[in-house]
């Protein structure tokens, strides 16, 4: 039989509202967290992309003055080995020219000169006792590496005696090298 009223609509239990309403909602909160998520990560990476750019900007700056502190210290170190290898410690004459005088020639003075044409250079006017210790003093200097060039000019008798001469050395620049 057809029926012309119509009946009501069986109810639903209360526990399958429940879970339906709590579906909706899990669903809205899921969709929620998506965005809500995907917004803070956005933000975190931008947060992130500008402390990135903040270090970086400190670490140049730093850098940069750490750099230009260091290429000071390099240029102070340069001028400081130029300025060692270049020293010249003329005190080691001395010593050298103790040792190359013979033991019976005088030198009277002595003239050090820095030129161009004969670099280190020495004039020493002396006095030795004959010729044959001239002669001597003479064999002993050319047997010197570190005289580079030699000359005798002004042999003389002397007026008390021994003979008068004046000696003109050129020595090598390793005499004067300071260590």
């Amino acid at each position: 039989m057809v029926e012309i009223i119509p009946k009501p609509a069986p109810k639903r239990p209360f526990w399958q509202e429940i879970l339906f309403y709590a579906g909706i909602l899990l669903l809205a909160l899921a969709v929620g967290a998506y965005f809500g998520l995907g917004y803070l990560e956005k933000e975190g990476r931008k947060n992130l992309q500008n402390l990135e750019e903040q270090i970086s900007a400190v670490k140049t700056k730093e850098l940069t003055e750490l750099r230009q502190k260091l290429e000071i210290k390099e240029k102070q170190i340069n001028n400081l080995s130029n300025l060692l290898n270049n020293h010249r410690q003329t005190t080691s004459l001395f010593p050298f020219l103790g040792k190359i005088c013979h033991p019976r020639v005088q030198f009277l003075s002595l003239e050090l000169q820095a030129t161009q044409e004969w670099g280190y250079q020495i004039k020493i006017p002396a006095r030795a006792e004959s010729f044959q210790v001239l002669y001597q003093q003479l064999l002993l200097l050319k047997e010197q590496s570190l005289i580079d060039k030699m000359e005798v000019t002004g042999i003389s008798l002397g007026k008390e005696g021994g003979i008068d001469f004046s000696l003109t050395l050129s020595l090598s620049p390793e005499l004067f090298k300071f260590e």
